[in-house]
């Protein structure tokens, strides 16, 4: 090798070995967020770190609720799709990272030939002969302009973000696990208060029949109770239907036959209710934790890096080449040392005109860097209103509640007390039926508020971000985001 190849081929390597790279160097944005949530000023919240926030479905205290959550976990098809998102883009990185090192390919061939005698040209006798051959090539790309670094680099904020979209799923799958299984119990709790109200009235309806039929009543007060008491069993169908509607859905989430839980989740229990007391943390703090935010930000990291790729295809590549090899035209010599060659040495390649294609490439990636750049500040925005809409919502869920409770108890003692009055004949049958109404309707209406308050509790969860437990890693790569 002459003096000046390898003086060329030690200017290039000190060249890539100190790291120039083309394009941006990516600065993760940052965004102001209000101290404070607007509605965590209500006496149900604090600011304090929640630090059941990894589990908070434990804080509803349903053993059976946590069984179906840690089972969803394990076999959900949602997740065990973004789980193998996530082998994807390791391998995709993987052969990003492969583009540092050199390319290396192993050669050899073996050939024996007999030569005609009438062929071109001609030989006076037809002689046999043969060659074989071993060696290699190799080539190595130089990476002088940071081209494969930021192929490495987007990888690497892709693989991140494959992390983030499969918890940002465990996010979501919790939530929905909870929200299906209130909404079964929520269903069992509304039959219950239906046939115990088919009682109550079904006792209404006799009563009438018994005066009608002493003549005490008119006929007509048969007739409305027995409409009154049709109308409440009517009820039922819609609310068996929405039961095996939430019992298909668990199932599905769990990953199982749509009937599987048909006869597990059969029997009635009460719906579980949240703490009176909830830490929400402070903005920021969801803002580095929600999964689909720190998804939003390694999309841009990636499409950021990917700037430098197109930049670095305006200017020439270096590559370093070489192959060595045996070959003889015996093979039994093929290993002697006189078979031996070998060859190296740098070049490059460089696409000096293609009509602004290049440029227009860098244009396209910088766009693309500004989409994922708005749709980072989209998620941080739409992550605060989520959270803000759910404090609200929740506080006067329960506030709803509470006065719904007081409703039903009056309505309890304004049918009692209605239905004596009739028996005394100081009213008449109109006023039983009215309040005989008004106590199914409080009753229906005080389950289904609490249940929406244990709803509006999950999606306050979820909205946290809570679900998944960060590593000490993700605590520093946060950190480094920061800075």
């Amino acid at each position: 090798m002459s003096r000046y190849a390898a003086t060329l081929i030690a200017a290039t390597l000190s060249v890539t070995l100190a790291g120039c790279r083309v394009g941006p160097n990516y600065v993760r944005p940052e965004f102001e967020t209000d101290a404070a949530w607007a509605g965590s000023g209500e006496a149900l919240f604090n600011q304090a770190t929640p630090e059941t926030i990894e589990t908070w479905w434990l804080e509803l205290g349903d053993p059976v609720l946590t069984g179906l959550i840690e089972e969803a976990f394990e076999s959900n098809l949602d997740l065990a799709t973004a789980f193998q998102n996530v082998r994807r883009f390791a391998a995709l990185r993987g052969r990003a990272v492969a583009e540092l090192f050199p390319d290396i390919d192993g050669t050899g061939s073996y050939n024996w030939e007999r030569a005609g005698a009438n062929g071109f040209p001609q030989t006076p006798n037809a002689e046999s002969f043969e060659t074989a051959s071993i060696g290699g090539v190799f080539g190595w790309e130089l990476d002088v302009w940071g081209r494969i670094g930021r192929l490495v680099e987007s990888a690497d904020a892709d693989l991140a973000a494959s992390v983030e979209d499969l918890r940002d799923v465990r996010v979501l799958i919790a939530a929905q696990v909870a929200t299906d299984y209130v909404r079964l119990r929520t269903a069992q709790a509304r039959r219950e208060i239906a046939e115990r109200n088919i009682e109550i009235q079904s006792q209404s309806l006799e009563l009438t029949q018994v005066r009608a039929n002493e003549g005490a009543a008119p006929r007509l007060d048969v007739a409305q109770a027995e409409t009154n008491l049709a109308t409440t069993q009517a009820e039922l169908p819609s609310i068996d239907a929405e039961i095996r509607d939430s019992l298909l859905s668990l199932a599905v989430l769990l990953g199982k036959n749509p009937t599987a839980l048909l006869d597990e989740l059969a029997e009635p229990t009460p719906i579980p209710m949240p703490p009176t007391e909830i830490s929400v943390g402070i903005p920021v703090d969801v803002i580095r934790r929600r999964p689909d935010v720190r998804s939003a930000e390694r999309v841009l990291a990636a499409e950021t890096a990917r700037i430098g790729v197109e930049t670095a295809d305006l200017l020439p590549r270096f590559v370093l080449s070489g192959s060595f090899q045996y070959s003889a035209a015996d093979g039994r010599t093929l290993f002697e040392s006189n078979s031996y060659g070998f060859g190296f040495g740098p070049s490059f390649n460089w696409n000096l005109f293609n009509a602004g294609g290049e440029r227009a490439d860098i244009r396209a990636q910088e766009a693309a860097a500004e989409i994922a750049f708005i749709g980072y500040r989209a998620s941080v925005l739409d992550a605060i209103q989520e959270v803000e809409s759910s404090l609200y919502r929740h506080a006067r869920q329960v506030e709803q509640t509470e006065a719904l409770a007081r409703a039903s108890t009056a309505a309890a003692e304004s049918a009692e007390l209605s239905k004596e009055l009739y028996l005394e004949g100081r009213t008449d049958f109109q006023n039983v039926l009215d309040s005989e109404r008004q106590l199914f309707a409080a009753e229906d209406g005080l389950i289904q508020s609490q249940s929406d308050v244990t709803t509006t509790y999950i999606v306050l969860q979820r909205s946290l971000g809570g679900g998944w437990s960060p590593s000490p890693r993700d605590a520093e790569s946060s950190d480094e985001r920061s800075d």
